[in-house]
C-alpha cells in the first residue's frame, strides 16, 4: 500500500521533501516534526512508491485549543477530539500524482473511526483554495502565530461521524 506509517528511517526523506516544499516560511528542525509524529504516530503518514521512495508525508495530532499550536515547538501527548493537521507536503516530483488527496482522504477517514469531531489546520503558501476542495473552510482567528507567514488562515472541517 502506497500509505505507510512513518518510521525512524523516513526522517532523511521527510525532511529533505520538507525543504523542497516551504519557500515563504523556514523549515522546522527535525526534533520538531518527530514530536508530532511522537505525539500520533497513527495520524501520520507518508506515502512510498513502488520503488520504496517517500513522495509526501502528512503529520497531525490531537490538538484541544482554537488558538492553533505555534511553529517550532514540540508536541506534548494529549486527548482530544479535534485533530490538528501540521503538515502535508510533496516531493517537488510528486506534483499533480494526486498524492495529497490520497493521504487527506486517509486521515479523513481515520479521524472519523476515531470519532474526532474535526480537523483544523494554518493554511500558509496561499493553499487556503487547495484544502477548500477538501470541504476545510476558514474560520477567523486572531490569534494565528506569525512564523505562519503573512496569508496564513485557520481552515476547519467539521467531520460528520458516518
Amino acid at each position: 500500500m502506497p500509505i505507510s506509517a512513518i518510521t525512524e528511517n523516513s526522517w532523511d526523506a521527510i525532511m529533505k521533501i520538507q525543504a523542497e516544499a516551504y519557500t515563504d516560511i523556514l523549515p522546522e528542525d527535525a526534533s520538531i516534526l518527530k514530536s508530532k509524529w511522537l505525539a500520533s504516530p497513527e495520524t501520520c503518514a507518508v506515502y512510498v512508491d513502488d520503488e520504496d521512495k517517500i513522495l509526501g508525508y502528512l503529520l497531525a495530532h490531537p490538538w484541544e485549543s482554537e488558538v492553533p499550536p505555534k511553529l517550532y515547538e514540540k508536541t506534548q501527548v494529549i486527548n482530544s477530539s479535534t485533530l490538528f493537521l501540521h503538515d502535508l507536503a510533496l516531493a517537488n516530483a510528486a506534483q499533480g500524482k494526486k498524492i495529497a488527496k490520497q493521504l487527506i482522504e486517509n486521515l479523513i477517514v481515520y479521524a472519523k473511526c476515531q470519532h474526532f469531531s474535526k480537523i483544523s489546520l494554518v493554511s500558509v503558501q496561499n493553499s487556503n483554495m487547495f484544502w477548500g476542495k477538501f470541504g476545510f473552510v476558514y474560520t477567523p482567528s486572531k490569534i494565528i502565530c506569525p512564523s505562519y507567514g503573512d496569508d496564513a488562515q485557520l481552515m476547519v472541517l467539521a467531520l460528520k461521524i458516518e
